[in-house]
């Protein structure tokens, strides 16, 4: 009876075991996603910012043509 019971604590306790190991991944994976996120973030102000001048103009250059087009 006594090994009987053992083996149904090591079942659950496996199960429990198991289901907080799968909960972690998919918290690890989401931890992971954020730092992405910031990073891809911080990525896009530093391209944005360093190409600031070219963009502007960029844009000028269109509103021109526009303004010219009419």
């Amino acid at each position: 009876m006594y090994k009987r019971i053992s083996n149904l604590n090591k079942k659950a306790s496996l199960a429990i075991w198991e289901a907080v190991r799968k909960a972690e991944r998919g918290q690890t994976l989401s931890e992971y996603g954020v730092i992405i996120g910031v990073v891809v973030g911080v990525v896009v102000v530093a391209v944005v910012i360093a190409f600031r001048g070219q963009i502007v103009a960029a844009f000028q250059a269109a509103t021109n043509a526009l303004s010219s087009a009419r």
